[in-house]
């Protein structure tokens, strides 16, 4: 039975499920496993992620730095089989791993309708406007210089608590978070998070004004992150089953 890929080693091939380095109550100075890695636990689902440069608090709505895409970038002429492309960025994208890359090309022919992930990314030598990126799968189309494409960081990376109702929420801390250090998020079933607003046992939640919280659906019309077990008040933490990602 020879071992995955993964160079963290917190699975193997037909051994079964294997405990991650890294416990879910812990948090870590050094990586212990990729980024977005996923692993369930009862009936909570948690992904491997890394804090931006601000503490995170436990219960709290967070958000990736990263998320915002470069859009409709131009990408050096690539043939199909090949696994890394240059696309020219407005500055250079060094923390792109785990992250996407989708083709705005209008004709199958030039790759139209795809989505890779990233592997990797790095400045493109001393050129700061242009990155290089390292897919995990080959080009299934050639890609040419009239090409377009976006890319997206990884939503487990660089994490910030929420400030804004529209923030496209990647999960919620089970623990408080050292800046700079790996964790694992939630992103389903039951947890704690802070309320932002009156919320009843049932009512579909979105974020609200108060940074890191929820509320009722009916308050402000955003992306919902799950619904409430239990009435809540605001500025106390109460339970709710996350529906992020499964």
């Amino acid at each position: 039975m020879g071992a995955s890929s993964n160079m963290y080693k917190e699975d193997k091939v037909g051994l079964g499920i294997i405990k991650p380095a890294q416990g879910i109550y812990s948090v870590s100075v050094n990586q212990m496993a990729e980024i977005g890695h996923k692993i369930i636990v009862g009936d909570r689902v948690f992904r491997y992620s890394y804090a931006g440069g601000d503490a995170l608090v436990a219960g709290t709505l967070v958000k990736s730095a990263q998320l915002p895409a470069e859009v409709n970038k131009s990408i050096t002429a690539a043939s199909a089989g090949g696994y890394e492309v240059t696309v020219a960025t407005s500055a250079a994208q060094l923390y792109l791993a785990g992250g996407y890359m989708v083709t705005n090309a209008t004709t199958a022919a030039h790759g139209a309708g795809q989505c890779y992930r990233i592997k990797s990314s790095k400045a493109n030598g001393t050129v700061t406007t242009s990155t290089d990126l390292v897919l995990y799968d080959p080009l299934e189309t050639a890609v040419t210089a009239t090409t377009k494409v976006e890319v997206y960081g990884s939503p487990y990376y660089d994490l910030d608590i929420s400030a804004t109702v529209t923030d496209q929420i990647s999960g919620v801390p089970p623990i408080p978070v050292t800046a700079n250090y790996y964790f694992w998020l939630q992103t389903w079933g039951p947890a704690s998070v802070l309320v932002g607003d009156t919320t009843a046992a049932g009512d579909l939640l979105v974020p609200h004004t108060t940074d890191g919280s929820v509320c009722p659906a009916s308050v402000f019309t955003s992306n919902i992150v799950g619904f409430a077990l239990t009435a809540g008040t605001a500025g106390e933490y109460n339970g709710a089953f996350l529906r992020i990602n499964s």
